[in-house]
Order: C-alpha cells, then sequence, then structure tokens
C-alpha cells in the first residue's frame, strides 16, 4: 500500500470509528503471544469439524454477484498449484473453521498468502475482501494489517510471523449466484468467514483485534479498533451503579470465550443485565454498538442483520468482567441477545508491554451459513 492510501485508511478509521473455552469461567487459551512466545495456543491450537449443514438464517441483500465476480477474476490471477493452495470444497467443514487471532506462523492458516501472489493477485484478492466488506470494514482490515506491519517491525521477537504478507485468503466451493459457496480472509487479530447462499450471506465468526491499540503513520494517528471500543465502553460507562452491579459478572474472563475452535453452539448461559431495564437512550447506546461490528459487512447484509438483531434487543444482556477500564487489564465487555453474540476484551502478549484488544462477533442460528452447530 502506498504512504497516502495507508494515511487515508488511518484517517478514515480516526474518525468513524483463540483455542478457547465455553463457559464463565477464566479463559486464558487465546492470549496472543506473538510468533516467538507460543503461548496456550501457538502452534498447538486443534480445530474438530461440525458437520456443518446450510439453513442458517442469513442475512438478505448480500452483493453476492458482485463477490463472484471478484472472486472469479481472483481466481483467474492464480496458476493451477495457485488455484489448488487457495480452493477446497465447500463440503470441507474442518477448513472452514481453522481461523485463529494467533499469527499464521503458530497456526496455521487454509488458502494462500498474500505474499505468495503476484501484486496483480495480491491486488485482486483484497478486491475481493474489499467486495465482501464495508467501506469502513475495509479500512479496518488495512488498518489491522498495518498494525501487524508495525508489530514487524517493533515487537520484541518473532518478527518475521508478523506484517500483512501474513493474511490468507481461502474460496470454499464454486462461487455461484444460487449455490452456497465461502470466502475465508484472515491472519493475526482478523478472521472474515463469509458463506453466500443465493442473496443472502451469514458474516460470522468474525475476529477483529489489534495490537497495539494505538499507533502512528508520519502524523496519522491509527486506531483499528475505535469505532468498536469507543462504542462498546459507552454502554457500560452509560451504567448507574445499581445497573453496574447487575451487569457484572462474578468470574474471571481473561479473554475472549467463543473463539476460535469454539463451534459446539454451546454459549455461556445469558448473565448480566437486561436490556428491557435501560433506559431509551441506553438502548440506542447498546444498538449502536452491535452496529459496530454489523456493520464491518456490505451495506444490504449488514442492515438486513442489524434490524434481526434490534427485533430482539429487549431480549439481550450486557455484561462485564473485572473491570470497564479503556486501559484495565483483563477489562472484559459483553452483549448476548437471542442470537448476537458479541466480546472485547484488553489482552496481553509478550510482544509489547500493553494491552490490546481481542474482540469477536458471532450469530447463534448462522455461524458459516448453518444452524448446526446452534443452542
Amino acid at each position: 500500500m502506498t504512504a497516502a492510501a495507508l494515511v487515508v485508511a488511518a484517517l478514515a478509521l480516526t474518525a468513524c470509528g483463540t483455542d478457547s473455552s465455553t463457559g464463565t469461567t477464566t479463559s486464558t487459551s487465546s492470549r496472543a503471544q506473538g510468533p516467538a512466545g507460543g503461548g496456550a495456543g501457538g502452534g498447538r491450537q486443534t480445530f474438530t469439524a461440525v458437520d456443518l449443514d446450510t439453513d442458517g438464517e442469513n442475512a438478505s441483500g448480500a452483493n453476492t454477484a458482485d463477490v463472484v465476480t471478484a472472486v472469479g477474476t481472483f481466481l483467474a490471477t492464480l496458476s493451477d498449484e495457485q488455484k489448488d493452495t487457495a480452493t477446497f470444497d465447500f463440503t470441507d467443514n474442518q477448513s472452514r473453521q481453522t481461523w485463529s487471532n494467533f499469527p499464521a506462523s503458530n497456526v496455521p492458516r487454509k488458502g494462500i498468502a498474500l505474499s505468495d501472489l503476484s501484486e496483480a493477485s495480491r491486488s485482486a484478492a483484497m478486491a475481493v475482501v474489499k467486495t465482501m466488506v464495508s467501506a469502513e470494514g475495509y479500512a479496518q482490515v488495512e488498518a489491522i494489517q498495518r498494525a501487524d506491519d508495525w508489530l514487524q517491525a517493533n515487537s520484541t521477537g518473532g518478527n518475521d510471523g508478523f506484517g500483512d504478507g501474513n493474511y490468507y485468503i481461502a474460496v470454499y466451493g464454486t462461487p455461484s449466484a444460487t449455490e452456497p459457496f465461502m470466502v475465508q480472509f484472515g491472519g493475526h487479530h482478523l478472521a472474515r468467514n463469509y458463506t453466500y447462499k443465493g442473496d443472502t450471506a451469514s458474516v460470522t465468526p468474525a475476529f477483529t483485534g489489534t495490537e497495539p491499540k494505538t499507533f502512528t503513520v508520519g502524523d496519522t494517528t491509527v486506531e483499528p479498533m475505535k469505532g468498536k471500543a469507543d462504542t462498546a465502553f459507552a454502554v457500560f460507562d452509560s451504567l448507574t451503579d445499581d445497573q453496574d452491579a447487575k451487569a457484572k459478572l462474578s468470574a474471571t474472563i481473561n479473554d475472549i470465550l467463543m473463539g476460535p475452535g469454539v463451534d459446539s453452539g454451546k454459549f455461556p448461559t445469558s448473565e448480566g443485565l437486561p436490556v428491557s431495564e435501560l433506559s431509551a437512550e441506553q438502548k440506542q447506546s447498546v444498538l449502536t454498538a452491535i452496529a459496530a461490528w454489523v456493520k464491518d459487512a456490505a451495506p444490504g447484509a449488514a442492515t438486513s442483520l442489524l434490524s434481526t438483531y434490534e427485533s430482539g434487543l429487549d431480549q439481550t444482556r450486557v455484561a462485564y468482567a473485572n473491570n470497564t477500564s479503556v486501559d484495565g487489564e483483563s477489562t472484559y465487555l459483553r452483549i448476548d441477545g437471542p442470537r448476537v453474540w458479541i466480546e472485547l476484551v484488553n489482552t496481553r502478549s509478550r510482544s509489547t508491554p500493553d494491552v490490546h484488544y481481542h474482540g469477536v462477533f458471532r450469530d447463534k442460528n448462522d455461524d458459516y451459513g448453518s444452524s448446526n452447530p446452534s443452542t
């Protein structure tokens, strides 16, 4: 990316914005340690296939035809060998479920790395991602990659495992306007799993994180998770003392619970403060926080999905563990609805001395475009 393009992406974000275990007990397994650090999951994270179906409650209004065209253009730039690396059967459920917050040097990804592509192929690959997501979502993808470039230059160890070339793209099934297919893109602190079926789409599971939280490019401050973090913290900052007491979980939670490798569909029992007990202004704040995640997707699907989550807003709960400090150690925030599940946590690694963000967005009835796993 040119310096000018980087600054544009950074400005856009500043302006607009795990091998894990389930349950409400301590979870530390997805804590990223960097390539040199290993940590609980580095190189040992495993994935067990779930027998996914295609009956998930997908969002309507997907731009499937545009994605089909973009994927076709990308695949046409590849050699036969590269196509074999980048493409999989749609029924390869274990590969479809292989995503992580770890660097790819710790947890290998499926598909082909950007670093293994020609300039033309890499541009076409990123055009696929740009078509799948919104303008804000794409700016965030770029900023997360730039954060990884920062780690490559400034990490205390394992620098070769960082950098924007260590992000992978994979295509599952034959892209079609009628038949199901999936596009997967991700690397360190990023996972996009978009499944298309006709004019509908599933946009989860989605992992978004960043390390560091903030950095500079020239004179520009880049904050890849600003929109998500600001809106989430605003919800909890608005709580009265009585509401805060209901929202606080008794468990200590050190990292996301429903991360990579957790596809049983067994979400933790709903706990915390019911949104139905909030004021109208506070309810809108919760919806804004949800929208910060949903609106990463292309506008049509995002509008449909947000409407679904809004319809279940009074059945949604907000909860936190440990503390709600922006820079607090192990600050943990959660939004838990009939379908929507969002977690945001401050976690620590060996790559930098500061805490950084891990976040996950899942749909209980639509991960991977499937009703299974489900509750």
